[in-house]
């Protein structure tokens, strides 16, 4: 009898265990089923001509006029028209030119062949500052009301290793498509392109991809499979994807993959020339596991890493990263894997305008990246090394713009274009990003750090935040209002008197950021 019960009483907590599996998993999928029920959905059938490289695509948009106004236009980012020739904003620094540019300077550009709005094909207008958007007209779209709009393209890639382009071995679709402009405080928030960062500010969109091409050529994607066939020599593969920012994918005949199931996530990573491929599917597998931990479950049933050709060190896309094929060093490598990682949780589940606040997601994305090896300590990354070698670069570069007669800008709530280069955005955007939450952090403490990150998104899934958010966040975690010290920080007060040339790395040039905190007389801050 008591063998029995104790059978009894096992096999109910399996079920139970069971049970409460499923009830976890199906919470998950529901909340992205939710998110995806009131976005727009792009539905885009693709073909690949290896000969021509081009892409030849029929879109339709499902899109819904969330203003509180009646549209008569809707507008859609041509990102594809930076890469023609003539462009006015180039897509790559003179400087990166040799690694943008493999076989020498070369150009794409795109053609819109037709406009169709609810099955009527209409006139249509190519314009903006530089060719960079399309404006469909539209008829009366009173507020809350759809339209479905139908675009066929075709893509000219260009031979150039970046976010859209084509070299010897890979094809990067990155970027491509037009996307629905945000409408906000009455204005479309259109972006030309720009090499210094990320020029796109999106809503989450469902996506319904088909892509035909030679059967030769692998294909890493955002989304999940739902059909795959092969017809004489072409293969077309068809994904589904729920609630992202953006939808890419890399084509290649020399791709090698291997993946791994985590926690209901299937983790794929595709690469080319890895001599240690387990190791970088670790890295991400890692990635993974400790910002679910951290921040909140991701919410999506797969992650695509791709190593690929590509002219900077990695690049984010929803549920997708791209690694360069020239990052070779095992620990630089791993940083820019849990870096691109980070950025699926800051840029793609909580979104943010990358082109007026850049600071947000690189700040946070790389401060998740310090807070990704404090975590996993058998990567033997210093922690206080990490801040301090960010602290003196930052002194480094300030110390160089005024011995060439340059006046230092440390401002960082600035829109991209208003940074006078790639590098002086990369340290207010990346290294002053990071510094300001390790600064916060060195207030509050991590554990209240992470509670309000964690808040943060959580609050904010599938949406877009902004400074406001972030103090409420923090309000919430620790009680505190910090307007005060985001107004100062961002705006680089404290930061005009520097050291002519530091002699010396470490705590002794904690005096940069340490201004702002006496300034506002933060008595509990601590040095790390």
């Amino acid at each position: 009898m008591k063998k029995k019960l104790i059978a009894a009483l096992c096999i109910g907590s399996m079920a139970m265990v069971l049970s409460l599996s499923v009830f976890f998993l199906m919470r998950g999928e529901d909340l992205l089923v939710r998110a995806s029920r009131n976005v727009d959905t792009i539905t885009m059938d693709i073909v690949y001509c290896a000969d021509a490289r081009t892409i030849s695509v029929m879109q339709q948009i499902n899109y819904r006029n969330r203003s509180s106004v009646s549209k008569d236009e809707v507008k859609f980012h041509l990102y594809a028209n930076a890469f023609r020739e003539g462009a006015k904003f180039g897509v790559a620094n003179e400087s990166d030119f040799a690694r943008a540019f493999p076989n020498g300077q070369s150009f794409g550009h795109m053609e819109i062949e037709s406009v169709r709005v609810e099955n009527n094909l209409i006139e249509h207008e190519v314009i903006g500052e530089d060719e960079n958007v399309l404006r469909v007209p539209v008829e009366g779209l009173g507020s809350g009301h759809r339209v479905n709009i139908e675009i066929i393209y075709t893509v000219y890639l260009a031979n150039v290793a970046h976010r859209l382009g084509w070299t010897d071995s890979v094809v990067n679709l990155g970027n491509f498509y037009p996307v629905p402009v945000i409408f906000s405080n009455g204005e479309w928030m259109t972006n030309v392109f720009t090499y210094k960062g990320d020029p796109f500010f999106n809503e989450v969109h469902n996506f319904n991809v088909t892509l035909t091409r030679p059967k030769s050529y692998v294909m890493a994607s955002s989304g999940r499979i739902t059909s795959e066939k092969i017809k004489d020599d072409l293969k077309t593969t068809t994904v589904q994807s729920l609630a992202i920012r953006d939808w890419a994918a890399v084509l290649s005949q020399e791709f090698q993959s291997i993946s791994r199931n985590v926690d209901g996530v299937r983790v794929c990573y595709y690469f080319l020339n890895d001599s240690e491929p387990q190791l970088s599917l670790e890295t991400g597998v890692k990635a993974l596991r400790t910002f679910s931990r951290l921040f909140v479950d991701f919410p999506y049933r797969q992650l695509v890493i791709v190593q690929t050709d590509f002219v900077h060190g990695g690049m984010e896309y929803g549920e997708i990263v791209f690694i360069s094929s020239s990052i070779t060093e095992r620990a630089i490598k791993d940083r820019i894997i849990v870096h691109e990682i980070a950025h699926q949780w800051w840029y793609g589940i909580i979104g943010n305008d990358q082109v007026r606040t850049s600071w947000i997601d690189e700040g946070l994305a790389e401060y998740s990246t310090l807070l990704f090896f404090e975590e996993n300590p058998e990567f033997g990354v210093a922690s206080q090394d990490y801040i301090n070698m960010y602290r003196n670069n930052l002194i480094t570069f300030a110390n160089w713009i005024q011995e060439v007669g340059g006046q230092v800008n440390f401002d960082m709530n600035r829109h991209l274009y208003e940074f006078d280069s790639q590098y002086e955005y990369a340290y207010m955007a990346y290294m002053r990003g990071k510094l300001l939450f390790v600064d916060l952090e060195a207030m509050l403490g991590r554990s209240i750090m992470i509670d309000a990150l964690s808040h943060l998104a959580r609050t904010n899934m599938f949406g877009i935040i902004d400074r406001e958010d972030i103090l409420q966040s923090l309000k919430y975690a620790s009680g505190q209002d910090f307007a005060l010290f985001f107004e100062n920080y961002l705006a680089g007060e404290g930061f005009s008197v520097l050291p002519s040339r530091p002699q010396q790395s470490g705590n002794a040039f904690l005096i940069l950021d340490l201004k702002i905190l006496d300034k506002l007389n933060y008595v509990n801050y601590t040095k790390r």
